[in-house]
């Protein structure tokens, strides 16, 4: 409900119609609720009115401050509310004669065109009124019957407004936007490599890659820096199958250095099964060049599920191409000649 009226002349009628609208229940917005803002009066004034259910004008004795335009704020109020169909409740002094000199215009302009603004608001319904409390009560009765002739959507509890519709709608909304993200991914997925790009090393060709092999030797906590020789079809062999789903770098990291230690184990040189505590971990350079080649070939993709929050891995998953690649690396493929299955085996130690 928005309050309008010039104010120092009416300070008890709008204290006074404040309070009834309390006790109805209504939030009443008015210029004393206005906080201070940046933006311009009259920009903030019809924001105000905007959002209101009812416009509640009060005339009184004097014609108030008034805008570059020559009317009063309280005038360009009624106007702006009328001019947007919103609901107006007039109310005007029965009695201006009686009004005490220091509340009235004494300007003869002003209230020239005092009179006739009050002119235009009595060309609507209006009620009289001669004191605060008189005003108070007429305002009360005369809003309650404008609430029950105008359907207004008014304010209530966020709880109260979720009707069995709105949580229909919600739930229709949530189910659309999990279908619209299912499409998103498999979309993404699709738009991945489908054909290997074989002008980069791949297949059989061999890959020098660095490695920290972190062990204990009489007590003391040593690591040492050690290269081993694989294929980039042994690397994608291992790390393949992992990716079909998508997983971690962490994860795959791990899978890679677990293999570099079994491959220093089974070398005869080296004698890495006398150390105690062996751990093998690939160089920081060396899991770069692993990711940034199969990027390269198109076997690799970022992936596209979503994770918690907490979740801050990055995941890797095989695109179409790579897909299409492991399986002929890994299946099964029946022997022509002898009628005997053969496949693919594990990474070679080196």
């Amino acid at each position: 409900m928005f309050v309008s009226s010039t104010y120092l002349d009416l300070v008890e009628e709008r204290r006074a119609v404040i309070q009834a609208l309390l006790e109805l229940d209504c939030i009443p917005a008015g210029m004393e609720m206005f906080p201070a803002a940046s933006e311009d009066q009259w920009t903030l004034i019809r924001e105000v009115i905007d959002v209101s259910d009812f416009y509640l004008v009060i005339v009184g004795g004097r014609y108030g401050s008034v805008t570059s335009e020559g009317l009063s704020y309280t005038e360009k109020e009624y106007d702006y509310a009328v001019e947007i169909g919103l609901p107006v409740l007039g109310f005007v002094h029965g009695d201006p004669g009686e009004i005490p000199a220091n509340r009235t215009e004494l300007d003869p302009e002003a209230r020239e065109k005092l009179d006739a603004f009050r002119s235009k608001v009595m060309k609507r319904m209006v009620k009289d009124y001669r004191s605060a409390d008189e005003l108070a009560s007429v305002v009360s009765r005369g809003l309650v019957r404008a609430i029950k002739q105008y359907d207004r959507p008014g304010w209530v509890r966020g709880d109260h407004a979720m009707t069995d519709a709105v949580r229909a709608e919600i739930a229709e909304l949530r189910a659309a936007l999990a279908v619209a993200e299912k499409e998103q991914t498999e979309a993404a997925t699709k738009r991945g490599r489908t054909e290997l790009d074989t002008s980069f090393a791949h297949g059989p060709d061999n890959v020098t890659l660095a490695f920290e092999a972190k062990f204990h030797e009489y007590y003391e906590y040593k690591t040492e820096r050690v290269e081993l020789t694989f294929t980039w079809d042994e690397i994608l062999n291992l790390l393949g199958p992992h990716m079909l789903d998508e997983a971690s770098e962490p994860t795959l990291q791990a899978l890679l250095g677990r293999e570099a230690k079994q491959v220093l184990l089974d070398r005869p040189e080296g004698d890495w099964n006398d150390v105690s505590g062996l751990s093998v971990d690939p160089t920081g350079d060396a899991w770069g060049h692993v990711l940034v080649q199969l990027r390269a070939l198109g076997i690799l993709q970022a992936g596209q599920k979503k994770r918690t929050v907490s979740d801050r891995a990055v995941y890797w998953a095989l695109t179409p191409a790579g897909d299409d690649y492991l399986v002929r690396l890994k299946a099964t493929k029946r022997d022509g000649e002898t009628g005997r299955a053969t496949g693919a085996t594990s990474m070679d130690s080196r």
